[in-house]
């Protein structure tokens, strides 16, 4: 009987969960492997959920503690940690929250909330180096000044943008990155000043002020980026840079790809299909090439297409939503280029090049969207969330959702146990628990083991007051059969 009721207890200490679950630290709480989805093959977004895994990475082994899974269900908190990796190499990423989607049991999580129930904290520093491929319209269209006569040119207001200070601090930041400058006015670009690459700050500045000019010819975009990304690659003076280094393209236009003045909007839908046909097989790592880089994309103006929202399924170049609204016959040249930027093919293309998309028309608009392309990257991030309590009563999934720079999928299966609750996390200054103190884990099994022996001796105790209850009764009565 007595082992009956300690299989009892173990079973209820224990709870419920998957066999190849493991124990969370000072929690009563179990985690299961995580389950990678979806994405392009060799590419795997890794969640942490032991403190092996964490220990085995070189990348996290120098701080395992933010590492390592932990669940306060009294604060109703969720931590975990992830990385990206591709054909099993840690891939270095920059700090996106708008690229991260998060699911409570498929309930989404506002990653960009201002009630702080998410929190993305970055680890690791990239000590690669980066290079950044400025790819810049050059095409007289750049001469244009939109707000009237005396006022700052496209090509002016581009000027300003890549000589601020905080631009050129992120595109030289860490000592070992180098900027590519190339400007396409028509055909393959060519190099700013005859310069394929610039590692230096005032070599840089000195460049982009005296040599960025305007030009003449149309804007072979698609053109120019499917070179960046592919072609760029041999050639000599940037073989060893290239095939170093992670790379990121950053490609501006102020207008449509326009390679012939009879060109429609319609003409440029099988020509951007096949652009991101190539872009998507350079990710994939299908080329067989080394040289993946990031695609961004940003555009000098406004928006042509306001109510543009690039189609799910995107890996097709839908006509209708490239050139809405009857667009597709009319000519591109001196109509359908007044109306502003195509915001619908740079969508296009950050997305198959796995990065992001701009539009803006001032110098500070641009210079934001030069750093945020050029964001520091990092090799594994904190993930923590905060849901009410009373959903973490129960087993649920928390799924990872990343979109950029490459789309993958993990799921997560957490175990709470339905009997017992670990005691609370510590919370610190900036208001999330962490894993409590030894002495809270030794108060609570002191507790319980002063429980189990309390239930080991109670049969005895209650034998004993039974005996002695009862003993005294019979004592009194043969008393009064003896008087």
């Amino acid at each position: 009987m007595r082992g009956a009721w300690l299989a009892l207890a173990a079973a209820v200490l224990a709870g419920c969960a998957d066999p190849t679950a493991q124990a969370i630290e000072a929690t009563t709480l179990r985690v299961g492997e995580a389950t990678a989805k979806g994405g392009a093959p060799g590419v795997k977004l890794s969640v942490f959920t032991s403190d092996e895994a964490c220990a085995g990475d070189p990348n996290v082994a120098d701080n395992v503690e933010a590492c390592r899974p932990y669940v306060d269900r009294a604060s109703g908190t969720t931590h975990l940690a992830y990385q990206l990796t591709v054909e099993g190499n840690p891939i270095p990423l920059p700090l996106q929250p708008d690229a991260l989607e998060l699911f409570h049991d498929k309930s989404r999580v506002e990653t960009q909330a201002e009630d702080g129930r998410v929190q993305i904290i970055p680890h690791g520093d990239s000590q690669t180096g980066q290079v950044y491929v400025l790819l810049i319209d050059g095409s007289g269209s750049m001469a244009i000044a939109d707000d009237g006569p005396g006022t700052l040119t496209r090509m002016e207001k581009l000027r300003t943008a890549l000589l601020s200070p905080d631009v050129v601090e992120s595109f030289f930041a860490g000592g070992q990155n180098a900027v590519v400058p190339l400007v396409f006015r028509g055909g393959l670009p060519a190099p700013l000043g005859g310069q394929w690459l610039v590692q230096d700050r005032e070599a840089y500045k000195a460049l982009i002020r005296d040599q960025l000019q305007v030009g003449s010819g149309f804007t072979y975009l698609y053109q120019a980026v499917q070179y960046a990304s592919s072609g760029l690659a041999e050639v000599p003076e940037l073989r060893q840079v290239l095939g170093g280094r992670g790379t990121t393209i950053i490609a501006l236009t102020d207008g449509f790809n326009n390679e012939d003045p009879r060109d429609t909007c319609g003409s440029n839908q099988p020509r951007l299909e096949r652009l991101v046909a190539g872009l998507r097989e350079i990710r994939s790592g299908k080329s067989g090439s080394a040289y993946r880089p990031d695609v961004y994309t940003v555009g000098l103006g406004v928006r042509a297409w306001r109510r543009f929202r690039l189609p799910d399924r995107w890996e097709k170049v839908d006509a209708d939503k490239l050139c809405p609204g009857g667009y597709g016959p009319q000519v591109i040249n001196n109509y359908v280029e007044t109306m502003g930027v195509d915001n619908a093919a740079l969508e296009w293309i950050a997305k198959a090049g796995s990065g992001r998309a701009f539009v803006s028309r001032d110098s500070r608009g641009l210079a934001d969207a030069f750093i945020k392309a050029a964001q520091k990257r990092y090799m594994w991030f904190e993930l923590r969330y905060r849901m009410d309590p009373f959903h973490l009563r129960r087993g649920y999934t928390t799924t990872i959702h990343l979109s950029s720079p490459y789309d993958a999928t993990a799921d997560v299966p957490i175990y709470p146990n339905a009997w017992l609750d670990g005691p609370p996390g510590d919370v610190q200054a900036d208001g999330w628990p962490t894993r409590p103190t030894f002495r809270h884990s030794v108060a609570v099994l002191v507790g319980m083991l002063s429980l189990l022996i309390s239930w080991n001796y109670l049969p005895a105790a209650l034998f004993n007051v039974r005996r002695a209850l009862f003993g005294l009764v019979d004592s009194g009565r043969r008393s009064k059969k003896t008087g």
